[in-house]
């Protein structure tokens, strides 16, 4: 695929930018109601229970200790004031629409990765002789105003590096990092924080001795090659800050899924409830390739246990894959085909192998 990392193609002759919402479910909240951006806030499953895992908490919380996936019951340890509120999907969704029509306008070259964040690619608006810093400081200021929410930027050479170095002066920062300023302000930090660098490759790098990011872009890339394969490769030119991968604005057939999960308020053990949810969620599936036009042909499930463990299931069809009757008739086989008796806390569907579906000629079409 066209956005796939290439470490061969030609570099970027402009700055990119990654920008990044500052706890973005919390901070959605903060703007409808100003009166809790001076508390400690969480977004959590089931703000009732003390059992509730908390999906992300502003940075007034996190000063206090509390993070995400922690219980509500240890975050009322922590802090006995923490304001706990349910997640509210469609508010979010408003709120990142209203953010990407804001970057929209500064480039045309924009790829979404999730609600709340973005590559900018700055090439038609600036170059590397240009100092960044003030553009982004007004998009900064465009998203505050107009949407009533917080972003950090990083802006670098290349995609994986503006998105490295996001998240290095959070909340509200702006972070820059040129080609020749990453030995001293790249290379010290542990590997475990190099982007893609996932906890097992990290355990596994660190055995072997390479600790910090400069640890491995010293490494042979044949060496590499053979304890990692082209996921060590790819981990390795990202060190040294060679990254050509080009900012894809995707039409939406360029999609690899549309998918849908839930994470329950409790343990649900009931066969007609998990099928309820699995419905639920094919049906948003479902109205999800209806609005971009697209079918799928490879379909899987997704559920996590009590104890935290989360299964995959999936499943090849030979018909396209759209209407809700279909996804949750394969999706309802999968769960059966999967044995599972313990009790679950989220559930998801996702259709895969998107594709534009086919125009079948009729008689009277001639």
């Amino acid at each position: 695929m066209d956005g796939h990392f290439d470490p061969f193609r030609k570099a970027a002759s402009g700055w990119i930018f990654h920008c990044d919402a500052d706890a973005f479910y919390a901070s959605c909240h903060m703007a409808e109601d100003t009166a809790l951006r001076k508390l400690p806030v969480v977004v959590a499953g089931d703000p009732k229970s003390r059992h509730g895992v908390i999906v992300t908490a502003n940075y007034a919380a996190r000063n206090l200790g509390i993070r995400t996936g922690m219980t509500l019951g240890t975050a009322r340890l922590l802090c006995p004031e923490v304001v706990a509120i349910e997640p509210d999907k469609p508010l979010y969704r408003r709120y990142s629409q209203a953010l990407h029509g804001i970057l929209s306008q500064y480039t045309i070259n924009r790829e979404p990765l999730s609600l709340d964040e973005a590559w900018l690619d700055m090439n038609q608006v600036l170059n590397f002789n240009d100092d960044p810093r003030p553009v982004a400081a007004e998009l900064q200021s465009r998203i505050a105003e107009m949407v009533g929410i917080s972003v950090s930027i990083g802006v670098s050479v290349n995609k994986m590096l503006a998105k490295q170095i996001s998240d290095w002066n959070k909340p509200g920062g702006i972070t820059l990092l040129r080609h020749q300023d990453i030995p001293d302000k790249l290379w010290p930090r542990p590997i475990s924080e190099l982007f893609g660098c996932g906890p097992v490759t990290a355990r596994k790098m660190t055995k072997l001795g390479i600790v910090t990011i400069g640890d491995l872009a010293e490494q042979g890339v044949a060496e590499i090659m053979h304890r990692f394969g082209w996921h060590g490769l790819t981990l390795r030119l990202r060190a040294t800050g060679d990254d050509n991968s080009p900012v894809v604005n995707p039409r939406p057939e360029d999609r690899r899924s549309v998918s849908a999960e839930h994470t329950t308020a409790y343990d649900m053990a009931r066969e007609e409830d998990i099928l309820g949810l699995i419905g639920q969620c094919a049906e948003e599936v479902s109205r999800h390739l209806e609005q971009l036009g697209l079918v799928g042909y490879t379909l899987s499930i997704k559920w996590r246990t009590r104890d935290f463990v989360t299964h995959t299931r999936q499943m090849v069809s030979y018909a396209a894959l759209c209407d809700t009757q279909n996804i949750f008739r394969l999706a309802s086989r999968l769960w059966a085909q999967s044995g599972e008796k313990k009790a679950i806390r989220l559930a998801g569907v996702s259709v895969s192998r998107l594709k534009q579906p086919s125009q079948q000629l009729r008689f009277w079409d001639e």
